[in-house]
């Protein structure tokens, strides 16, 4: 109140002055004088209230925030099983390692059955690593098959392929680095075609198609040893009958 009382006077006085601010050149150098004391006024008045409520305001921040690096999910000898069990049919859960679960339990089960191996639903060790290697067998197969066409998903394919045969043992990122390029290179010196480290495209249809087959004939190959843990019929038979003994003479 007393700023605008003291704002108030000094406009008052700067009116009365400018009425008589045309005598001489003496009133208007002070007329001059008056109004730039008054615009000065008015100026830090305006500055102090704008500046009063920029601090009674809350402050604005900006939060940033940071892109997160997608990280694939981790494949273990316990998904690799359950991705076995899903391919062959007996396991329709979520691939996410939880062997003991019920339904993995019932799914082995389902498998020690259909295959004659046992009825119960726990794994022998040596059906454990047929399906641990059947796992990474389908895993591979997956990349394989892949139906989409960008520059990635072709890269995976390759990278599948040079690990079917045996050239490449990184991982499987559609990252087309010096180790693959290096892969691609021997595959390709091996098989009668120039030494380089890139392919074109009748050499990447090559080279998908032979990784293809060739990991089916596999796929195929652990599937029957996985049967052949099952106890032929035959034995069933001789285990079921009773052997009746002759009377001695």
């Amino acid at each position: 109140m007393v700023k605008m009382r003291s704002l108030s006077m000094i406009l008052s006085g700067s009116l009365l002055v400018s009425g008589i601010a045309y005598a001489d050149f003496g009133d208007a150098l002070v007329g001059g004088v008056v109004g730039g004391a008054v615009g000065s006024v008015i100026t830090n008045e305006v500055y102090n209230s704008n500046r009063q409520q920029q601090q009674s305001q809350p402050k604005r921040t900006h939060k940033t925030y940071k892109k997160k690096k997608y990280h694939a999910p981790k494949m273990t000898d316990e998904k690799r099983i359950q991705k076995a069990l899903s391919s062959l049919g007996f396991y329709r859960g979520r691939i996410d390692g939880e062997v003991n679960s019920f339904e993995t339990r019932s799914a082995i089960k389902d498998m020690n059955i259909a295959y004659e191996i046992s009825n119960s639903a726990s794994l022998k060790p040596e059906a454990k690593d047929t399906l641990i290697f059947l796992g990474t067998l389908f895993e591979l197969d997956r990349y394989l098959i892949a139906r989409n066409n960008d520059k990635r998903t072709k890269s995976k394919k390759i990278q599948a392929a040079l690990k079917i045969h045996g050239y490449y043992y990184g991982k499987i990122d559609g990252a087309i680095g010096k180790g693959t390029r290096g892969s691609i290179a021997e595959y390709k010196g091996n098989n009668g075609m120039s030494y380089s480290g890139s392919l074109d495209f009748e050499e990447e249809y090559q080279l998908i198609s032979s990784a293809k087959a060739k990991n089916d004939k596999n796929i195929e190959d652990a599937i029957a040893s996985l049967k052949a843990l099952g106890v032929p019929k035959s034995q069933h038979l001789q285990q079921n009958q009773v052997i009746k003994l002759q009377p001695t003479q």
